[in-house]
């Protein structure tokens, strides 16, 4: 397979007459995603901060893989976790804004200098 020079990507999401529920749609893929119950939303499904955080967290999985295949080292799996605050009672001018984020990487396969080398590689991308 030749270079992809641009990476695209198109959602689209809908409200489904329940209030806080909404389905997402990416190709011929349909998904429902939930606001909080304190927002009203009946929190059942995914929120649209954990989908975010998922889109990241695969992305970055997928970065690892293709840095360690693209340095030789024999990566068996790598797990992201994410997670995110927002300070709901902060004044903002402008669209809410996380406070902050953490992004924890698990290596199997390989050794504690090669684990640090990916996680520095893919920080500078």
């Amino acid at each position: 397979m030749g270079d992809v020079r641009y990476l695209t990507g198109e959602v689209s999401a809908y409200s489904t007459g329940i209030p806080g529920r909404a389905i997402w749609s990416a190709r011929t893929n349909h998904e429902v995603t939930d606001d909080l119950p304190e927002h009203g939303g009946p929190g059942e499904a995914p929120t649209a901060i954990e989908l975010f955080l998922s889109g990241v967290a695969a992305c970055a999985v997928f970065m690892v893989q293709r840095l360690a295949r693209e340095a030789g080292v024999e990566l068996k799996n790598v797990t992201v976790k994410m997670d995110a605050m927002s300070d709901r009672q902060a004044v903002r001018q402008g669209p809410a804004i996380l406070d902050r984020v953490n992004m924890d990487f698990e290596f199997t396969g390989i050794d504690e200098a090669q684990a640090q080398n990916l996680v520095d590689t893919f920080k500078r991308r």
